[in-house]
């Protein structure tokens, strides 16, 4: 199971870099950001995809991506940002598609919201037109017979494209996983039963004729660890993003070290094999990182309920990471 981490881009860009880099020096092995244009909490967000510029030259080891809303930019526009990025940072990019998730926010910058089927269609064709770019293929992007096929001026560096996800929620969009992604994206709303979300998956790869074992399932789901239980109680209370995806004793991982490697062990059995942490925004997260990388461990050749667990970290002496949101400029 790959372990990443999904970065708050509530923080001011020097936390950001800073709390990316101490993700890279703790071996996590994926960084990601969410798309936002609005602040649908109230707390701004910085935008994503500026984000994952700045993380992607901040952390020079893990892999770098962003799950973004396919109505905020068209493309060919997208697969031009991407083929860049993807060469400045070394062919370490990924993408993650999404049809949106809130309806008030795309109708507020001035785009649409059609029926689930719709925007099903709209994901599957985007996600087309955008892999065939980035893999170097001259493609029609705009539906007119009279255009000229689109061939970017600057294609990622990586054979084929970046690594592709796509967000599902139902079973329109594991379909478009099926037909077009690498991966599949569980939502967090999906965590209390994820042997039904996979079993999902595995039905939708049958009726797109598709091995199963191709495709990658991702789940991304909150995480509040610590040493006691109340440490992770404390520090899950003090998140108030954990308010939309919900309690991570409900829909994520919770506990200690122990406790949330068993709950790992029984995701990397049900089929996940990616995880994307959403962590606690806390002064010390950098403690955090430290713990939740001793949570995967091994493979399910060898990861069984009640194996011996690895103790918990010291974190590095040399890590920071107190510092308070959007604080003092870090280099």
């Amino acid at each position: 199971m790959r372990l990443g981490v999904v970065l708050d881009t509530r923080n001011a860009p020097n936390r950001l870099r800073e709390v990316a880099r101490m993700c890279d020096g703790a071996g996590i092995e994926a960084l990601w950001v969410r798309d936002h244009l609005a602040a649908p909490d109230g707390e701004p967000r910085l935008e994503a995809w500026t984000a994952l510029t700045l993380v992607g030259v901040a952390a020079p080891r893990p892999r770098v991506g962003a799950l973004l809303n396919v109505a905020f930019r068209p493309p060919g526009m997208l697969a031009a940002m991407a083929g860049t990025l993807d060469a400045v940072v070394g062919g370490r990019l990924e993408v993650g598609l999404s049809a949106g998730w809130l309806e008030r926010e795309n109708l507020a910058f001035g785009f649409d919201f059609p029926a689930p089927d719709v925007r099903a269609r709209r994901l599957e064709r985007y996600a087309t037109i955008l892999r065939g770019l980035l893999s170097g293929q001259a493609i029609s992007v705009g539906g007119s017979g009279e255009a000229a096929p689109a061939e970017l001026g600057v294609a990622s560096p990586q054979p084929g494209g970046p690594s592709l996800s796509i967000e599902a929620i139902g079973p329109q969009q594991m379909d478009v996983a099926v037909a077009v992604a690498d991966d599949v994206l569980i939502p967090a709303a999906a965590a209390k039963d994820v042997a039904e979300a996979v079993g999902q998956v595995r039905r939708a790869c049958e009726r797109g004729e598709r091995d199963p074992a191709s495709l990658g399932i991702a789940l991304e789901l909150p995480v509040s660890i610590g040493r006691t239980l109340a440490e992770a109680q404390a520090r899950a209370e003090s998140e108030s993003l954990f308010q939309t995806f919900g309690p991570p004793s409900e829909v994520g991982v919770f506990g200690t070290l122990e406790q949330c490697q068993e709950r790992v062990i029984e995701l990397a059995h049900a089929g996940v094999t990616d995880l994307r942490c959403v962590l606690p925004n806390s002064p010390d997260v950098h403690d955090v990182i430290a713990q939740v990388t001793a949570m995967v461990i091994g493979t399910v050749d060898v990861l069984s309920p009640g194996a011996p667990k690895s103790k918990s970290p010291d974190p590095p002496s040399t890590w920071g990471g107190r510092s308070r949101r959007g604080g003092e400029p870090h280099e």
